[in-house]
């Protein structure tokens, strides 16, 4: 009988420390468990994060839509312009061109010159000649 009173004694000692093992291994778990969010709070908070993210992306979306309406309109005016002045670049003249007219109005002016104050020597040289005749036919 002390055999089986010893037996039941060591089983009674391991069955409390097994117990008090258990009951702070449920302590731990119940203090892990204060730290966390409850399922509600977790999905709460997701809602909101989620809720808040979509309303920042439909902002973001909203603004590259006016910002790409604008940018659409923009394109099209420079386009426009773009044509009008390449459509005022065939009217004008090239600076070759330019530049040979301007050489060619000069040197039919400076032709024009030349041949005129030749035409006014010779005019003076006669007027000359003819006033030496009036001077020595009056001198006589």
């Amino acid at each position: 009988l002390g055999d089986s009173a010893d037996k039941h004694a060591r089983e009674l000692r391991a069955l409390k420390e097994s117990h008090e093992k258990h009951l702070k291994n449920l302590e731990d778990v119940q203090k892990t468990a204060a730290h966390h969010a409850t399922l509600p709070e977790r999905i709460d908070y997701l809602e909101k994060m989620l809720g808040s993210s979509a309303d920042k992306n439909y902002r973001e979306i909203q603004a590259l839509k006016a910002s790409h309406a604008e940018h659409t309109a923009n394109h099209g005016r420079l386009s426009r312009d773009l044509d009008a002045l390449r459509a005022d670049h065939v009217h004008h003249a090239t600076v070759g061109e330019r530049l040979d007219f301007v050489e060619k109005l000069l040197g039919d002016s400076a032709d024009k010159h030349v041949r005129e104050l030749s035409a006014l020597k010779l005019a003076h040289e006669r007027h000359a000649q003819d006033v030496a005749s009036v001077k020595a036919a009056h001198a006589s």
